[in-house]
């Protein structure tokens, strides 16, 4: 099962978003230690906020602007 996560995690690793790469890397590390629920759930967590920040939508030039006139 770890190899196939690490094989399916080598894009990840490559990704231009250091966050990605870092939670990449603390979730296959906690992979190795199933037994450890509580690490395997906390990686599990970070790697999900990771790759949705990365993936997330960009706010477009004039949305940006719009933003920091109204704050």
């Amino acid at each position: 099962m770890l190899a196939r996560a690490a094989t399916a995690a080598a894009p990840l690793m490559r990704c231009s978003d250091p966050a990605v790469v870092t939670a990449t890397e603390q979730l296959l590390n906690a992979m190795s230690d199933v037994e450890n629920t509580a690490r395997l759930e906390a990686a599990l967590e970070a790697f999900g906020r990771a790759v949705n920040a990365a993936t997330a939508p960009r706010l477009s030039w004039w949305a940006r602007r719009r933003a920091v006139a109204s704050g």
